[in-house]
Protein backbone atom coordinates (compact mmCIF):
# COMPACT_ATOMS: atom_id res chain seq x y z
CA UNK A 1 0.00 0.00 0.00
CA UNK A 2 0.95 3.51 -0.84
CA UNK A 3 2.81 5.51 2.13
CA UNK A 4 0.73 8.96 1.60
CA UNK A 5 2.67 10.67 4.77
CA UNK A 6 5.40 10.60 2.13
CA UNK A 7 4.03 10.71 -1.29
CA UNK A 8 0.88 13.23 -0.69
CA UNK A 9 1.96 16.66 0.63
CA UNK A 10 1.46 19.89 1.06
CA UNK A 11 3.84 21.94 -0.78
CA UNK A 12 4.47 25.85 -0.87
CA UNK A 13 3.89 27.30 -4.44
CA UNK A 14 7.31 28.79 -4.54
CA UNK A 15 9.09 25.55 -4.02
CA UNK A 16 7.01 24.25 -7.32
CA UNK A 17 8.51 24.61 -10.72
CA UNK A 18 6.60 24.41 -14.09
CA UNK A 19 7.93 22.81 -17.38
CA UNK A 20 5.07 24.20 -20.01
CA UNK A 21 3.42 27.29 -20.42
CA UNK A 22 -0.53 27.11 -20.01
CA UNK A 23 -3.81 27.85 -21.86
CA UNK A 24 -5.43 31.03 -20.41
CA UNK A 25 -8.69 29.76 -21.66
CA UNK A 26 -8.49 25.92 -19.53
CA UNK A 27 -7.00 27.87 -16.38
CA UNK A 28 -10.31 30.09 -16.59
CA UNK A 29 -12.66 26.62 -16.63
CA UNK A 30 -10.34 25.25 -13.93
CA UNK A 31 -10.52 27.99 -11.23
CA UNK A 32 -14.09 28.18 -12.16
CA UNK A 33 -14.50 24.61 -11.32
CA UNK A 34 -12.70 24.15 -8.01
CA UNK A 35 -14.60 27.55 -6.55
CA UNK A 36 -17.24 26.03 -7.18
CA UNK A 37 -16.96 22.47 -6.02
CA UNK A 38 -15.11 24.09 -3.48
CA UNK A 39 -12.49 21.28 -3.47
CA UNK A 40 -9.04 19.55 -5.27
CA UNK A 41 -9.95 16.27 -6.82
CA UNK A 42 -7.19 14.80 -8.40
CA UNK A 43 -3.82 16.18 -6.63
CA UNK A 44 -1.19 17.89 -8.56
CA UNK A 45 1.42 14.88 -9.97
CA UNK A 46 5.40 16.60 -9.26
CA UNK A 47 8.89 15.04 -9.25
CA UNK A 48 11.12 16.03 -6.85
CA UNK A 49 14.23 18.28 -8.24
CA UNK A 50 16.11 18.76 -5.93
CA UNK A 51 15.70 19.16 -1.47
CA UNK A 52 13.75 22.02 -1.64
CA UNK A 53 11.66 21.86 -5.43
CA UNK A 54 9.16 19.86 -7.26
CA UNK A 55 8.41 20.06 -10.58
CA UNK A 56 5.10 19.41 -11.92
CA UNK A 57 4.52 17.17 -14.52
CA UNK A 58 0.70 16.96 -14.50
CA UNK A 59 -1.43 19.74 -12.97
CA UNK A 60 -0.31 22.83 -14.14
CA UNK A 61 -3.79 24.59 -14.54
CA UNK A 62 -4.83 23.22 -11.13
CA UNK A 63 -1.74 24.56 -9.76
CA UNK A 64 -2.19 27.91 -10.95
CA UNK A 65 -5.96 28.30 -10.01
CA UNK A 66 -5.05 27.68 -6.57
CA UNK A 67 -1.96 30.29 -6.63
CA UNK A 68 -3.92 33.11 -8.56
CA UNK A 69 -6.77 31.94 -5.86
CA UNK A 70 -4.36 32.93 -3.23
CA UNK A 71 -3.31 29.70 -1.74
CA UNK A 72 0.44 29.57 -0.04
CA UNK A 73 0.67 25.51 -0.40
CA UNK A 74 -0.99 23.40 -2.78
CA UNK A 75 -1.55 19.43 -2.13
CA UNK A 76 0.72 17.43 -4.27
CA UNK A 77 1.63 13.61 -4.97
CA UNK A 78 5.34 13.24 -5.38
CA UNK A 79 6.07 10.66 -7.59
CA UNK A 80 9.75 8.74 -8.06
CA UNK A 81 10.87 9.31 -11.93
CA UNK A 82 11.08 5.33 -11.99
CA UNK A 83 7.49 5.52 -12.00
CA UNK A 84 7.04 8.46 -14.86
CA UNK A 85 7.56 7.68 -18.74
CA UNK A 86 7.74 10.91 -20.63
CA UNK A 87 6.11 10.75 -24.01
CA UNK A 88 5.63 13.80 -26.84
CA UNK A 89 1.96 14.75 -27.74
CA UNK A 90 1.94 15.62 -31.21
CA UNK A 91 -0.38 18.50 -32.86
CA UNK A 92 -3.12 17.85 -35.40
CA UNK A 93 -3.38 21.01 -36.90
CA UNK A 94 -5.98 22.76 -39.23
CA UNK A 95 -2.68 23.98 -41.45
CA UNK A 96 -4.80 26.63 -43.98
CA UNK A 97 -2.08 29.11 -45.66
CA UNK A 98 0.32 29.61 -42.13
CA UNK A 99 2.72 27.12 -42.84
CA UNK A 100 3.69 28.75 -46.44
CA UNK A 101 4.77 31.83 -44.76
CA UNK A 102 6.36 29.96 -42.15
CA UNK A 103 10.35 30.88 -41.32
CA UNK A 104 12.72 30.31 -38.63
CA UNK A 105 16.64 31.33 -39.51
CA UNK A 106 18.14 29.06 -36.60
CA UNK A 107 15.77 26.16 -38.68
CA UNK A 108 16.42 24.14 -41.65
CA UNK A 109 14.15 21.97 -43.58
CA UNK A 110 14.84 18.45 -45.67
CA UNK A 111 12.53 16.10 -46.93
CA UNK A 112 14.84 13.29 -45.82
CA UNK A 113 15.48 12.56 -42.08
CA UNK A 114 19.01 12.94 -40.87
CA UNK A 115 20.89 10.08 -38.86
CA UNK A 116 23.57 12.42 -37.26
CA UNK A 117 21.07 14.83 -35.38
CA UNK A 118 17.68 14.86 -34.05
CA UNK A 119 14.91 16.90 -35.72
CA UNK A 120 13.47 20.00 -33.92
CA UNK A 121 10.15 19.58 -35.20
CA UNK A 122 8.70 17.12 -38.38
CA UNK A 123 5.31 18.32 -40.14
CA UNK A 124 3.40 15.54 -42.10
CA UNK A 125 0.54 16.29 -44.55
CA UNK A 126 -1.99 14.80 -45.81
CA UNK A 127 -0.33 13.82 -49.01
CA UNK A 128 2.09 11.96 -46.59
CA UNK A 129 5.11 13.65 -47.03
CA UNK A 130 7.32 14.56 -44.03
CA UNK A 131 9.31 17.35 -43.72
CA UNK A 132 12.15 17.50 -41.42
CA UNK A 133 12.84 20.78 -39.44
CA UNK A 134 16.84 20.91 -37.75
CA UNK A 135 18.73 23.23 -35.77
CA UNK A 136 20.85 25.37 -38.02
CA UNK A 137 23.76 26.04 -35.99
CA UNK A 138 23.43 25.79 -32.21
CA UNK A 139 22.41 22.46 -30.94
CA UNK A 140 21.88 22.98 -27.28
CA UNK A 141 18.97 22.37 -25.26
CA UNK A 142 17.23 26.19 -25.52
CA UNK A 143 17.49 26.00 -29.21
CA UNK A 144 15.71 23.13 -29.44
CA UNK A 145 12.80 24.68 -27.06
CA UNK A 146 13.12 27.52 -28.79
CA UNK A 147 12.51 26.09 -32.38
CA UNK A 148 8.97 24.64 -31.06
CA UNK A 149 7.92 27.93 -29.54
CA UNK A 150 8.13 29.51 -32.80
CA UNK A 151 6.25 26.76 -34.81
CA UNK A 152 3.72 26.67 -32.34
CA UNK A 153 2.94 30.30 -32.06
CA UNK A 154 1.99 30.35 -35.63
CA UNK A 155 -0.60 28.07 -35.16
CA UNK A 156 -1.48 28.58 -31.90
CA UNK A 157 -4.53 30.85 -32.33
CA UNK A 158 -6.30 27.98 -34.56
CA UNK A 159 -7.40 24.43 -33.78
CA UNK A 160 -5.48 21.69 -33.13
CA UNK A 161 -5.81 18.34 -31.13
CA UNK A 162 -2.86 17.10 -29.01
CA UNK A 163 -2.66 13.33 -30.22
CA UNK A 164 -0.24 10.14 -29.21
CA UNK A 165 -0.67 8.29 -32.39
CA UNK A 166 -1.89 8.94 -34.94
CA UNK A 167 -1.94 6.70 -38.44
CA UNK A 168 -0.85 9.28 -41.57
CA UNK A 169 -3.51 8.33 -43.29
CA UNK A 170 -5.95 10.15 -41.13
CA UNK A 171 -4.31 13.25 -41.88
CA UNK A 172 -6.52 14.71 -44.27
CA UNK A 173 -7.80 17.94 -46.61
CA UNK A 174 -5.31 21.02 -45.35
CA UNK A 175 -4.94 19.21 -41.99
CA UNK A 176 -0.82 18.60 -40.64
CA UNK A 177 0.45 16.70 -38.26
CA UNK A 178 3.60 18.29 -36.38
CA UNK A 179 6.03 15.98 -34.69
CA UNK A 180 8.27 17.23 -31.71
CA UNK A 181 11.77 16.38 -30.28
CA UNK A 182 11.49 13.75 -27.91
CA UNK A 183 13.03 15.28 -24.41
CA UNK A 184 14.43 13.21 -21.59
CA UNK A 185 13.87 13.51 -18.09
CA UNK A 186 17.29 14.80 -17.33
CA UNK A 187 16.44 17.48 -20.34
CA UNK A 188 13.31 18.39 -18.59
CA UNK A 189 15.20 19.12 -15.33
CA UNK A 190 18.18 21.10 -16.70
CA UNK A 191 15.12 23.24 -18.91
CA UNK A 192 13.52 23.76 -15.49
CA UNK A 193 16.72 25.07 -13.82
CA UNK A 194 17.40 27.61 -16.24
CA UNK A 195 14.04 28.71 -15.85
CA UNK A 196 12.47 28.03 -19.23
CA UNK A 197 9.00 26.14 -20.68
CA UNK A 198 8.30 24.26 -23.29
CA UNK A 199 4.86 24.83 -25.06
CA UNK A 200 1.98 24.05 -23.96
CA UNK A 201 0.11 20.33 -24.50
CA UNK A 202 3.64 19.08 -25.74
CA UNK A 203 4.67 16.31 -23.14
CA UNK A 204 2.93 13.70 -21.71
CA UNK A 205 3.34 11.63 -19.03
CA UNK A 206 2.08 8.02 -18.37
CA UNK A 207 2.36 7.76 -13.93
CA UNK A 208 2.47 4.45 -11.96
CA UNK A 209 0.86 4.69 -8.33
CA UNK A 210 -1.33 7.78 -9.10
CA UNK A 211 -3.82 8.73 -6.31
CA UNK A 212 -7.14 9.57 -7.74
CA UNK A 213 -10.29 11.05 -6.89
CA UNK A 214 -9.14 12.13 -3.38
CA UNK A 215 -11.63 15.04 -3.50
CA UNK A 216 -9.30 17.53 -1.11
CA UNK A 217 -11.97 20.18 0.41
CA UNK A 218 -9.59 23.76 -0.14
CA UNK A 219 -9.68 24.18 3.74
CA UNK A 220 -7.24 21.94 4.34
CA UNK A 221 -4.98 24.33 1.86
CA UNK A 222 -5.80 27.39 4.66
CA UNK A 223 -3.30 28.47 6.81
CA UNK A 224 -5.37 27.01 9.95
CA UNK A 225 -6.13 23.96 7.83
CA UNK A 226 -1.90 22.78 8.16
CA UNK A 227 -0.84 20.62 10.20
CA UNK A 228 -2.56 17.82 12.40
CA UNK A 229 -6.26 18.52 10.58
CA UNK A 230 -4.13 17.36 7.41
CA UNK A 231 -3.08 14.10 8.91
CA UNK A 232 -6.33 13.40 9.89
CA UNK A 233 -6.99 13.65 6.16
CA UNK A 234 -4.76 11.38 5.08
CA UNK A 235 -5.41 8.86 7.70
CA UNK A 236 -9.19 9.30 6.52
CA UNK A 237 -8.29 8.65 3.20
CA UNK A 238 -5.93 5.81 3.55
CA UNK A 239 -8.65 3.54 4.73
CA UNK A 240 -10.64 4.25 1.82
CA UNK A 241 -7.84 3.97 -1.14
CA UNK A 242 -8.49 1.27 -3.59
CA UNK A 243 -5.69 -0.40 -6.06
CA UNK A 244 -6.59 -0.86 -9.50
CA UNK A 245 -4.54 -2.92 -11.94
CA UNK A 246 -3.91 0.38 -14.21
CA UNK A 247 -1.68 1.10 -11.41
CA UNK A 248 -3.84 3.73 -9.77
CA UNK A 249 -5.27 4.94 -6.46
CA UNK A 250 -8.38 5.39 -6.26
CA UNK A 251 -10.68 6.52 -3.15
CA UNK A 252 -13.84 5.64 -2.99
Amino acid sequence: MIDLKSSLQLLHVDNIKMHENFQPTRLEKTMSAILNDRMLINPIITTRINEQEYMIIDGVHRFLSLKELGFKVVACQIVEERDVELNMWSHLVKAGEWLKGYADKNVIVTGKELSTQKYAFKITDSKQESFYYYLNDDHNLMSYVNAMHNIVAKYSCKPFLRVSELNESEIIGEDILVDFYSFSMGEINKLVSRRGQLPTGVTHFSISNRLLNLKIPLEYLEPDGYGHSWLDFLVNIQQKLRYYPESVYICE
